[in-house]
């Protein structure tokens, strides 16, 4: 008897690494439906068998899971820039989740996977290394994204505790980059000046775009339940990446940092794409522990956190000349 067919819903498929995940998927032998679904169209270069503008909120959605036989959902939709309506981000990440999970659950889905973060262990200081799945999500508050990020991945653990009949697999990547990466967090990182806090020179850990995607694959074939952090190989400090990117470091105490941004932030001022709680993450690690992935999902990643920031710096480096 032959393997079972899936077919696999992604949420935020037009994204940066949903698109990415997209082509892989519709690429691989064993998957049947692809259906790509977000609030914004595929680029040409992407654009899938079959993609719903829909938002994950919409409570129709069950029966789009339905009408497509999905068994797989993958769920990538989040706010990834932080955004300055804090009541709407919060809904689309929380609740829309939520709907997601509860639509999938009464569609009969078999499998959701969800992607979270690193980050949602939070930036403290004096935090225990690696951090293994089980340790605490403590994101700070100050900073929506990652808070989103803890309260979300919270809810998904009690979800799969209470709906054990429908398999929930939750990937923690830390920073995903490449040399398509184009965020708020890459453009800080490759300007030719920027700031950091003094006397603060926190590690850093990467993924590559392909080894995030070849970590979904993974957890699409093995079903397994739990959550799996999904790192690259090795650390890099702030102070290397700047060196690294020929990037200039100019050292303010926190004191005066951490208002100033908070300013600039709430006066919307061009360039500033983060508020002051984006700085714990750039004054405190978090870096998690790859065993359990290893272990489980059989994932290895190809990339260096070295690598990755090469690779990206050199892409960047060759648009730069051809523009």
């Amino acid at each position: 008897m032959g393997k079972r067919v899936q077919n696999i819903l992604v949420t935020g498929s037009s994204g940066y690494l949903g698109s990415k995940l997209m082509e892989a998927l519709e690429k691989k032998k064993g998957v049947g439906t692809v259906v790509g679904m977000d609030i914004a169209p595929p680029s040409p270069q992407t654009k899938p068998t079959s993609f719903l503008k829909m938002d994950i909120r919409d409570h129709s959605l069950d029966k789009i899971l339905a009408k497509n036989q999905i068994d797989t959902v993958i769920h990538l939709a989040f706010v990834v820039k932080p955004i300055h309506n804090l009541k709407i981000m919060h809904d689309i990440d929380y609740n829309g989740t939520l709907n997601v999970l509860e639509k999938s659950y009464d569609a009969g889905v078999r499998h959701l996977i969800a992607v979270s973060s690193t980050l949602a262990y939070g930036a403290h200081p004096n935090k225990q290394e690696p951090l293994k799945e089980k340790a605490p999500l403590k994101g700070n508050p100050s900073f929506p994204y990652e808070y989103n990020k803890a309260l979300v991945d919270k809810m998904i653990q009690a979800f799969a505790k209470t709906h054990p009949n429908m398999i929930i697999t939750t990937l923690r990547p830390c920073t995903v980059f490449g040399p398509t990466a184009e965020n708020y967090v890459s453009r800080m990182l490759l300007r030719p000046l920027t700031v950091n806090i003094r006397n603060s020179n926190p590690k850093v850990q990467f993924v590559h775009e392909t080894d995030f995607v070849r970590a979904c694959l993974m957890a699409v074939e093995k079903r397994l339940p739990g959550a799996f952090n999904i790192v690259g190989q090795g650390v890099l400090t702030v102070k290397e990446i700047a060196a690294m990117a020929k990037t200039r470091l100019i050292s303010i105490p926190a004191a005066i940092l951490y208002p100033v941004v908070d300013l600039l932030w709430h006066l919307r001022i061009p360039g500033v794409e983060v508020n002051r709680g984006y700085l714990d993450y750039a004054r405190h690690p978090f870096i998690a522990s790859p065993e359990k992935a290893k272990a489980k999902l059989g994932f290895v990643p190809r990339y260096s956190s070295r690598k990755i920031l090469e690779d990206m710096i050199r892409s960047r480096n060759h648009d730069d000349r051809q523009a």
